[in-house]
C-alpha cells in the first residue's frame, strides 16, 4: 500500500519572496506564489523578473525546474 504524503512533503520548496533561477541558467526571478495548481500535478511557482528592456515578465514553472539563486547586491 502506498504511503500518504506527509505535511512536509506536501509543502512547496519555495515561498513568496524567494529568489530563484532556472536550473538551465538565466535571470534571477522572484517567486510570487508557490504551490499546487488545479490543472496539473506537482508543485508550481509563479515568478516575476525584469527583461533587458525593463519590462516586467511573469511565468509559471514546475518547482523541479528551479534552483535557489545565490546573489548579492555587490558586484
Amino acid at each position: 500500500m502506498a504511503e500518504k504524503p506527509t505535511a512536509a512533503a506536501a509543502q512547496s520548496a519555495y515561498r513568496a519572496g524567494d529568489v530563484v533561477a532556472l536550473k538551465s541558467a538565466g535571470r534571477t526571478m522572484t517567486v510570487m506564489w508557490a504551490g499546487p495548481v488545479l490543472f496539473d500535478a506537482g508543485r508550481w511557482a509563479i515568478c516575476q523578473w525584469f527583461d533587458d528592456a525593463g519590462e516586467l515578465c511573469q511565468e509559471m514553472f514546475p518547482e523541479a525546474m528551479l534552483v535557489a539563486a545565490h546573489w548579492s547586491l555587490a558586484s
